[in-house]
C-alpha cells in the first residue's frame, strides 16, 4: 500500500504555512496558544489552595489511622 502524502516532519519541512486540511488551519489561526501563558496567571490561587487540600488529606488519613 502506497500513500501519495509525506511524512508530517518532511511536509512540515517543506511547506511550513499551508495544510493541506483547511480545518487545520483554521484552529491553528484560531486557537493556537501558548499554554503556559494561560494557566500562569491563576498558579497564586491555585497552588495554595491545593496545598491546603494535600494537607486536609494527610491530616485526615492520620486521624483514621490513629
Amino acid at each position: 500500500m502506497t500513500h501519495k502524502y509525506p511524512p508530517p516532519d518532511q511536509a512540515l519541512a517543506e511547506h511550513p504555512k499551508d495544510y493541506s486540511d483547511p480545518e487545520l488551519k483554521e484552529y491553528t489561526d484560531e486557537f493556537a496558544q501558548d499554554i503556559l501563558d494561560e494557566v500562569t496567571p491563576i498558579m497564586p490561587l491555585v497552588l495554595p489552595l491545593m496545598a491546603v487540600l494535600q494537607m486536609f488529606m494527610l491530616a485526615f488519613i492520620a486521624v483514621v489511622m490513629a
